[in-house]
């Protein structure tokens, strides 16, 4: 290969290669200039310009042979003889006040498109702050998730830390992508995801979503009730819930000794299912399970009921799962235990997003599963300081080639 095709490769063409060096830090650095007649004022264009002054200038470049290449410039500022402006000469193979070429960001994005952030910084030798700024622009050209071809959505919040606090996403169900991220939770934080779904004409088949009221109320607000999905995954988490209060309000109850410490080693027994408890030689949970629940009648009832709900997403038929669920709430109500009755009064307010589910089963349990691949890609990054940069990043999560596992 030609020392020409060489430098053309490094964007150099259109400059005079003065001298090549390696330093004694190991760095190859290129000395180039530009040639006189390519000089011109960047105000007005015009060649009738004179050197004024010189400034040692350097750009960082894409490695070659595993060694750091530096290109080096004496960089005029001219005067142009026209208009009178100084301006410096911009070099073709660098943009703006650039620190690297062009060449050695696309490098780095090449980079960025299969590790983290603080992996780039290690690897390139460059700065958080250079890295993140050079990921955004890389996040910016692969462009943001199509709105015309969603039909199902699924709606959760996600905690990201101290600096960014709660953020509501909106994850498109059939592609896998986040469509929205907004700051805070509630009607709010989607008023502008759905007022921008209306002005593009989008026909929203199912939203799943948890009972929180906010993302209820938005859902309502801009979609007909009958799209309204309400998420397994969040029923059964607040039932868990409810017996663990249940739990704690017999503990205190308790005097005898003997009983309490029976009861205190259950808790996590009781959020299992029946078919997940261990029963082995060393390890017996079934029969612990049932002597604290001998012990106790209330906590007995709310088990069952709780082991019960599950049935709820088993029914033949919509007809049959309302029926399942007038029953499941009247005997609830029935036991007169107070936290039983607040889940049935719950269960029974939402009863047309619980039982829309047999027309579209779906859930937010994707979802839930990309909340994690964001805390994994947070601790691999270090962190995101800007908000601007950390949406584009979830934005253009499902482009990730790396895995987010661990």
């Amino acid at each position: 290969m030609s020392a020409e095709v060489f430098y053309r490769a490094m964007g150099l063409q259109g400059y005079w290669i003065v001298d090549v060096w390696e330093s004694r830090g190991g760095e190859i650095e290129v000395l180039v200039e530009p040639p006189r007649e390519s000089l011109r004022c960047r105000c007005c264009r015009s060649r009738r310009v004179h050197v004024h002054e010189r400034k040692l200038r350097s750009w960082k470049d894409t490695p070659f042979a595993g060694k750091p290449v530096l290109i080096v410039m004496q960089s005029p500022r001219v005067r142009c003889l026209n208009c009178g402006a100084k301006t410096w000469h911009q070099p073709t193979f660098a943009a703006g006040q650039k620190r690297y070429t062009k060449n050695f960001e696309t490098y780095v994005c090449g980079w960025l498109s299969r590790v983290t952030i603080q992996d780039v910084v290690e690897t390139c030798g460059l700065s958080w702050d250079t890295v993140a700024e050079i990921d955004q622009r890389r996040l910016k050209r692969l462009g943001g998730p199509e709105l015309k071809s969603l039909k199902r959505l699924a709606i959760d919040e996600v905690h990201v830390g101290k600096l960014h606090r709660f953020l509501t996403l909106v994850y498109d169900l059939d592609s896998g992508a986040i469509v929205s991220v907004s700051k805070g939770r509630g009607q709010k934080a989607l008023n502008g995801f759905f007022s921008r779904l209306k002005r593009a004409g989008v026909f929203i088949q199912a939203v799943a979503t948890d009972m929180a009221g906010g993302y209820v109320a938005a859902v309502m607000k801009h979609l007909w009730p009958t799209q309204l999905i309400f998420d397994r995954f969040h029923v059964v988490k607040l039932m868990n819930e409810k017996l663990t209060k249940l739990r704690r309000e017999m503990y205190r109850e308790l005097k005898d000794v003997q009983q309490r410490e029976v009861l205190k080693g259950v808790r996590w027994l009781l959020l299992k299912n029946p078919e997940n408890l261990k029963q082995t030689a060393r390890v017996d949970e079934r029969s612990r399970l049932a002597e604290a629940l001998k012990l106790n009648e209330p906590l007995a009832q709310a088990y069952y009921l709780k082991d019960e709900l599950r049935l709820f997403w088993q029914q033949d038929s919509k007809s049959s799962a309302a029926k399942f669920l007038d029953d499941w709430c009247r005997r609830a109500e029935a036991t007169g235990i107070r936290v039983l009755r607040t889940m049935s009064h719950t269960l029974r307010g939402h009863r047309v997003g619980l039982l829309n589910w047999y027309d579209h089963p779906i859930s937010t349990s994707p979802l839930e599963g990309t909340n994690n691949k964001i805390g994994l890609l947070q601790r691999r990054a270090y962190g995101y300081r800007r908000y601007d940069h950390f949406k584009l990043r979830l934005l253009t999560l499902h482009h990730t080639k790396f895995t987010l596992a661990g």
